[in-house]
């Protein structure tokens, strides 16, 4: 057995790879991946499908309603900050003037810019890092998946638009973009009001370290680079859940109306998946090898390694007596315990309408222009509502390139529509 540890690539020898989750559209609309065998998913097998968490078990995993790949790694992203700076007894009492309460990690998004802000001005310290395109995309579709839709769990009184449907970014029915809707108007704007981070390297976890910025969102991969000191990440570093937004757009009002709580839907866009090629010729043993990888003992096993930024995705990972699996990432007991909480609040499988990324055969050069437009946005350099139709017009000209027959099937098959 040869194992490389490149990409698997169109044309190579390999049998079996592990590939990006957005990446899986790309591999499965060349009907290049075997099907995930009814075995591995039966309620008897050491596998254990049905304690998977649904947004793989039932989406992301799946191409046109077939299992194609077995989840091997979940993603997950927290907000840290700098708790030294939140406690400044002369930042709190200008905070508490302004604001009528203390500093506090962000319940919501608008805080988090709020707080932004407010750390920004009295001293002219900058309080975010900067952002690379990537990174402000990938913020500015979290922020819109929580505008987009009511939360629906199975207690809601009412459900939000997409429940039934994993319709975000595109128009399921037509494969037409959804830019153009309210959420995503508010998340631009969110993002262009965004205090603006001094030009330099575009790395939150020196600038936090360093105390050029005060608040960051980060990536497990991030988290684990955190400064330590004896072992141990200081306690000027502190940790919280990705937050919701104070609105949600009403289809039956057709506006964006206050939320009760801060209104929390999980946007799935990572993780790593496992997949075997057709022309495998023991495709039973690559399999089993891969329900070996992500398994419930071996799955913990690699949550437990900071490096390898792996993320929940099974029900046990999110268990509150498997602390254990977070405490590679250094924090003491109290807040590897707020890490736990922050990527349970990040997965919260109970969501029955949670938001998905790109992952269609075409998902590099929209995600590329979401990048170059949204860039612009997040360091200033054009308006949030000139990015935003910047950011249209690129998708529409990508979409011209591919059949419009072509397209919607790729947006059907991405969605689990036959």
């Amino acid at each position: 057995m040869t194992v490389r540890t490149g990409p698997m690539a169109p044309g190579d020898d390999a049998d079996l790879g592990i590939i990006p989750a957005a990446e899986f559209g790309t591999w499965a609309g060349r009907d290049d991946l075997a099907p995930v065998p009814p075995a591995l998913r039966a309620s008897d097998h050491p596998f254990q499908w049905a304690g998977v968490l649904p947004a793989y078990r039932e989406h992301l995993i799946e191409w046109g309603g077939q299992a194609r790949a077995v989840p091997l790694a979940g993603d997950g992203a927290v907000v840290v900050y700098r708790a030294d700076r939140l406690a400044d007894p002369q930042f709190v009492a200008a905070f508490r003037t302004a604001h009528g309460r203390d500093p506090a990690a962000p319940a919501s998004w608008e805080d988090f810019a709020a707080l932004a802000a407010a750390i920004a001005g009295p001293d002219r310290k900058p309080s975010l890092p900067p952002l690379t395109g990537p990174q402000a995309a990938d913020l500015f579709f979290r922020v819109a998946a929580c505008f987009d839709r009511q939360s629906a769990t199975e207690t809601s009184a009412k459900t939000g638009p997409g429940l039934g449907s994993v319709s975000f970014l595109h128009d399921v029915q037509t494969g037409e973009p959804r830019l153009s809707a309210p959420a995503f108007a508010a998340a631009a704007a969110w993002l262009g009001a965004l205090p603006k981070a001094p030009a330099g390297p575009a790395d939150p976890v020196a600038a936090l370290a360093k105390g050029d910025a005060a608040l960051a969102v980060l990536t497990l991969p991030q988290l684990a680079k955190l400064p330590r000191e004896n072992g141990r990440v200081p306690d000027r570093f502190g940790v919280a859940p990705l937050p919701g937004t104070r609105q949600f757009y009403d289809p039956d009002k057709k506006q964006l109306v206050p939320a009760g709580t801060p209104n929390y839907v999980p946007f799935y866009s990572g993780g790593r998946l496992g997949v075997v090629r057709v022309r495998c010729a023991t495709p039973d043993a690559a399999f089993d090898l891969l329900a070996e990888l992500g398994g419930p003992t071996r799955s913990l096993e690699l949550l437990g390694v900071p490096g390898l930024g792996a993320g929940p995705f099974r029900q046990a990972h999110l268990e509150r007596d498997r602390i254990a699996a977070w405490l590679g990432y250094g924090f003491d007991a109290e807040r590897s315990k707020a890490l736990q909480e922050a990527l349970r609040q990040y997965a919260r499988p109970e969501v029955r309408n949670p938001a998905y990324g790109l992952r269609g055969p075409d998902q590099a050069p929209l995600l590329a222009a979401a990048a170059d437009a949204l860039g612009k946005v997040a360091v200033g350099a054009v308006p949030a509502d000139a990015g935003l139709k910047e950011l249209i017009a690129a998708w529409g000209r990508i979409d011209e390139k591919t059949p419009q027959e072509t397209r919607l099937r790729w947006r059907k098959l991405s969605a689990g529509v036959n």
